[in-house]
């Protein structure tokens, strides 16, 4: 059975950009000299095209972060730590060029390819994949390295990490999404179970993690919570980060934005392929062009 291949694009993205090829790196500031953004858009596209080859697919979905998140209006503090960790870092990397160039990426793919590049006002790549997966029938690849995914697994849904080049999984998803949700994420700004949401940030938060939650279930998890009054805070956690908890009204959004999309000419592969110039996809372009037409 063909499969609907969802890629978290932003992740893909990243990683592309510090491939020591594509990214030139002074030896003694550490910084970054300069980018090769030509290299860099055969790393996306040879990952993106690879994936034909390796699994039968019948969509092909690039999700991508919008530059705001409905997680911002519900969390204020959300992902606070990482916007402060890049202002910081704001001169050690062209964020402006980078971002110029990913736009300009992903309008390239959706004018002259039969992949589903979706970018939804108030919408994460997590939304996207986390919400396509769970409402369609089809069987389900997500390609990221991102353990949030893990949340998903099962025999319909698989994730596959790039990194690691392999699929990976949970014994218990459920389980994993309970202590991803009592633990909190340092990289999101979601504290844990115990710190207060208007605990001060010069402060240290109180500690629960994986021993803590292990813990916690020998007593089981809805009797610690009520016992410890942290039921309400639980549930404040669980709609930050459970993909099934994203608000309805961007459910359907999204649902529609996929089931809509309006595929590009096929007539328009060839133009971007010779426009840059790989020889490689130049040569074998026959092949490439097979592979796409089975995505119409």
């Amino acid at each position: 059975m063909k499969k609907v291949m969802l890629f978290d694009t932003n992740n893909l993205a990243m990683r592309a950009v510090h491939i020591n090829d594509v990214k030139n790196v002074n030896k003694d500031t550490k910084k970054v000299q300069s980018i090769d953004w030509n290299y860099w858009r055969l790393v996306m596209f040879s990952n993106i095209y690879g994936c034909l080859f390796k699994v039968p697919i019948h969509t092909l979905v690039l999700a991508v972060d919008s530059k705001d998140s409905w997680r911002y209006k519900a969390w204020p503090g959300y992902k606070e730590d990482r916007k402060k960790k890049n202002a910081d870092n704001k001169d050690d990397f062209p964020w402006e060029e980078y971002f110029a160039e990913y736009d300009k990426f992903l309008l390239e793919i959706r004018s002259h390819f039969p992949i589903k590049v979706l970018q939804i006002g108030g919408c994460e790549a997590d939304d996207i994949i986390g919400v396509i997966a769970n409402n369609v029938s089809d069987n389900v690849e997500v390609v990221s390295t991102d353990k949030d995914f893990l949340q998903l697994s099962c025999d319909r849904i698989k994730i596959y990490n790039p990194l690691k080049k392999q699929h990976v999984s949970h014994p218990n998803p459920a389980m994993f999404l309970a202590e991803q949700i009592m633990c909190g994420q340092a990289k999101d700004s979601i504290y844990n179970i115990k710190t207060p949401l208007d605990h001060p940030k010069d402060q240290r938060k109180p500690g629960f993690g994986p021993k803590a939650f292990e813990k916690v279930l020998e007593s089981g998890i809805g009797k610690w919570l009520t016992d410890n009054n942290l039921l309400e805070r639980y549930k404040f956690n669980k709609m930050l980060m459970d993909f099934s908890c994203i608000p309805t009204d961007i459910q359907t959004t999204i649902m529609e934005e996929y089931n809509n999309y309006q595929y590009p000419s096929p007539d328009n592969m060839w133009s971007y392929i010779e426009s840059q110039g790989w020889p490689e996809m130049i040569n074998n372009f026959t092949q490439l062009e097979n592979a796409f037409l089975q995505l119409y």
